[in-house]
């Protein structure tokens, strides 16, 4: 079946059925000579050279030549009462053929679901180099879930090739992609699996890319992100670096998603051009050989000649966690028909040992018409200043507007032009706009790190130590809108939701909650001045509620304990507001939602929205459970709500990994 153990240590298995150094050091080439009967035959790497049937016992005896060195955890062996689909794909260096192999019912369903195949086969060889096998080949086996990327006879889970395209990303993209990470360059040992493992993940973000578009890239990788900084830690007991990983993560979150993550932010620090030219290089040097993570850094320093990698590699790779950029202060002064601009930047960090060292930002300068600017400034240490000569006097400016950079926050934007709910899924707020006269830009950040402490803190009160919202962009005349935040203290590992956020507020409860307010880190937090809380469940258990603020203004927000003295009013919502469940979560092809019974009360309305807050889905439940469908959903964040007569009975996000 799998050819590594997951559980096993080492995490290999070939020793079991044939003699081996089993490792990802030692590679062979492969003759497979597979005798079956009653129907079945047999499927292995690389191309079949002989095919003869015995006439005295019936028995079909199939030869197959993998003339290539792989490791033993590649060798496949696949036998069913199989047939196949064949075509050949025009790659770089020729013509390839391509096997794919099912039982005949499924032969259909399998050419739905991979007919993006050949954009895949593009993809790659645009972004990584010619496919250097002889053949492109996948097989359907009875995997429960997961893959396995056999060098050109990749196992494919039967279940996953059903006719959709829910897969092809995460399962159909990243196995193919390990052609070129993992079987071509092989990680070392172990403990640099993410070379392997982190790169298959983050492919399958180039396929989205590629066949899809940026936003849809973008759209992958952000929910990843918001997945990683928010749970990656809890899960796997603490911040972890991606390369030298212990043996019982080798195969978690930290290795696949994580890994996707750095490699996001590499493509950030490199640029797209110098980003691809690198990879290509590595690859060529790597070719059917084992790599370690300092040799991945030093085959791009070679080919890009950027020596930033090697603070990039101790930062990203090296060590755990995540950095943090804020901008402090913008000063304008007039220069001629000029401006210049002073920008003042701050670092922090998140689960991280050790400041980030020449780290390229990304600054956007706005002016009143909506024109756009960029500099990049190269960020060392805690606090930094940047001068730059600008056409135009800024009206807004952002940090890394184009999320180039994976750091310790998760932001959104949008262009907001109509009135009606705006939702902010990764950034953890919701907007309702009441009045709007013309296009209004707003972008949400939603940081993993402590706001500022408070400086004339007269009332006593205990400002939050694990995070904060700045709202900021370009209000127009009339805009009025009401904003919604969640505060969670609930301490699950699911991903979604806000768990973990405010535990260090809701000791034992969320009675003392309040919301805080200033306008720029020029300023002092005080609580903002009118605002609701609503406490879902029982309030003298419950860690989990909301805030409603009744105007949305610019500037940053963030939880805290005390004695408020200016909030309206407190609402304990135990039965029209119980938590609304969604599992699994990820999810991939079904969602199912639950949610507290209460019989006689009528039907209750669910809504899908996605990052843009776009309504994608609504239907009506006239019962407790609902398993909804996703299949056709694009990979990424989706927040649920479900409303039984216009009252929110619960809200919940999820993760859609195709």
């Amino acid at each position: 079946n799998l050819g590594v153990g997951f559980a096993a240590d080492p995490h290999v298995y070939g020793r079991v059925w044939f003699p081996c150094f089993d490792n990802s050091v030692e590679r062979s080439t492969y003759t497979f000579i597979i005798g079956t009967n009653g129907g079945k035959v047999a499927y292995c790497n690389a191309m079949l050279t002989t095919d003869t049937t015995d006439a005295n016992t019936s028995i079909r005896w199939r030869t197959w030549e993998m003339p290539t060195t792989i490791p033993t955890y590649l060798a496949s062996v696949a036998v069913a009462a199989y047939t196949h689909v064949n075509f050949i794909y025009n790659g770089i260096n020729g013509p390839i053929p391509v096997v794919l192999t099912a039982l005949p019912a499924d032969t259909t369903n399998l050419k739905n679901s991979f007919i993006n195949l050949s954009n895949c086969l593009n993809a790659f060889e645009n972004r990584y180099g010619p496919y250097q096998w002889n053949r492109i080949g996948y097989c359907l086996v009875p995997f429960s879930n997961g893959a396995m990327e056999h060098a050109t006879n990749i196992a494919y889970p039967r279940a996953a090739a059903n006719g959709t395209l829910t897969y092809e990303a995460s399962l159909m993209a990243h196995e193919f992609a390990h052609h070129w990470w993992g079987d071509l360059a092989t990680c070392r040992t172990a403990e640099d699996m993410w070379l392997n493992e982190g790169w298959a993940s983050y492919s399958s973000f180039i396929f989205t890319e590629w066949m899809y578009g940026r936003a849809a890239y973008l759209t992958s990788v952000t929910a990843n992100h918001d997945d990683m900084v928010h749970y990656c830690h809890l899960r796997e007991g603490g911040f972890r670096a991606v390369s030298g990983l212990p043996h019982q993560y080798t195969y978690g979150d930290h290795v696949y998603n994580k890994g996707a993550d750095v490699a996001h932010s590499l493509r950030g620090y490199m640029g797209d051009s110098l980003f691809f030219l690198g990879l290509k290089y590595h690859l060529v040097q790597s070719h059917l050989k084992d790599v370690s993570s300092a040799d991945f850094r030093d085959n791009l320093i070679a080919a890009t000649g950027l020596t930033n990698l090697n603070d990039f590699f101790n930062d990203w790779v090296f060590n755990p966690g995540w950095p943090h950029f804020s901008i402090d202060s913008v000063l304008s002064t007039p220069n001629g028909p000029n401006t210049d601009v002073t920008v003042h930047v701050r670092q922090r960090l998140f689960g991280a040992p050790a400041l980030y060292t020449n780290v390229p930002l990304q600054v956007s300068f706005f002016d009143a018409n909506g024109n756009r600017e960029v500099r990049t400034m190269q960020m060392s240490g805690q606090n930094m200043s940047f001068q730059f000569t600008l056409p135009f006097t800024p009206v807004y400016t952002a940090m890394d507007f184009d999320e180039l950079i994976s750091d310790a926050l998760t932001a959104q934007t949008q262009t907001v032009a109509t009135t009606g709910a705006h939702n902010f899924i990764t950034a953890r707020m919701n907007m309702t706009v009441s009045t709007i006269t013309d296009s209004t830009l707003i972008r949400v950040e939603h940081n993993y790190v402590a706001p500022d402490p408070i400086q004339n803190n007269t009332s006593n009160f205990r400002i939050s130590s694990k995070r904060y919202w700045n709202v900021d962009g370009m209000l127009t005349p009339g805009f009025h809108a009401t904003a919604r935040f969640y505060y969670d203290g609930r301490t699950t590992t699911t991903s979604g939701g806000g768990n973990h956020l405010d535990n260090d507020l809701t000791i034992p409860n969320g009675d003392s909650i309040i919301l805080l307010y200033r306008r720029s880190p020029a300023d002092d937090w005080t609580e903002y001045p009118h605002y609701t809380k609503s406490i879902i469940g029982q309030q003298a258990t419950s860690k989990y509620g909301y805030v409603n603020i009744d105007t949305l203004y610019l500037g940053q927000y963030c939880f805290a304990n005390g004695i408020s003295t200016v909030l309206i009013s407190v609402n304990e919502i135990a039965d029209e507001a119980p938590t609304l469940l969604a599992y699994p979560n990820p999810a991939g092809e079904q969602i199912t939602l639950e949610w507290s019974s209460d019989p006689g009360a009528g039907p209750v309305l669910l809504e899908v929205y996605d990052l843009e807050g776009r309504l994608m889905h609504s239907e009506t439940a006239t019962t407790d459970r609902v398993y909804m469908q996703a299949a056709r959903w694009n990979a990424g964040m989706y927040q649920i709500r479900a409303t039984r007569a216009g009252k929110l009975i619960g809200d919940t996000q999820v993760i859609i990994r195709h």
